[in-house]
């Protein structure tokens, strides 16, 4: 009996955790919505290739998520449109070298070295109804993740460049996929 009532808490406590699934029904079916498109992401800013990460994200949740609201690429009741408006990179640890990570042939003296960045990507949307242009639902979202830079080499005094621009790409990438979940869902129940 204990074991049980032990069970039921547990099944209690894991179903109302705020996770679930987004509904199967088409709630812009009433609107005569039943097939959208999405437009390649513009880019506002000097990342290139970011809106692809963000255009595909959104495609694979849409097909993945979106119950009756079905995908195509030609002759849609809808488009959706999307903007990466920004991406910015903020240090938030520093290291300073010292005269003993000099001496071991690390980091200079005196010299200061970011160790990881809070990324930041701000991204809008909007589904037009593509007879009349009408917006039937927009948003924006904005979201940030944690990002090591690299570590330092003496041959280019500096940190790792190579190390860090793919710390930064998959941090995107990764941005991206919890973004266009969010947005998938977002967009599904109309808020």
């Amino acid at each position: 009996m204990l074991r049980a009532n032990s069970l039921a808490l547990l099944l209690l406590i894991l179903s109302s955790c705020g996770y679930g699934f987004t509904s199967l029904k088409n709630p812009y079916e009433k609107k005569g919505i039943r097939t959208v498109s999405v437009d390649i992401f513009k880019n506002k800013t000097i990342e290139g290739g970011v809106e692809v990460y963000f255009t595909d994200a959104l495609r694979l949740y849409l097909v993945s998520r979106s119950g009756k609201l079905e995908l195509v690429r030609n002759g849609a009741d809808a488009y959706i449109e999307g903007e990466v408006n920004s991406v910015i990179l903020t240090p938030a640890s520093i290291q300073m070298g010292t005269a003993a990570t000099e001496a071991e042939g690390g980091l200079p003296a005196e010299r200061l070295l970011a160790t990881t960045y809070m990324v930041t990507v701000n991204v809008k949307l909007k589904m037009i109804r593509t007879k009349d242009k009408a917006i039937l639902w927009q948003n924006s979202f904005s979201q940030s993740q944690s990002m090591n830079s690299g570590s330092y080499t003496d041959e280019r005094s500096t940190s790792n460049v190579f190390i860090k621009e793919s710390n930064k790409r998959e941090t995107l990438r990764i941005l991206s996929d919890q973004m266009m979940l969010f947005a998938v869902d977002s967009l599904l129940e109309e808020f």
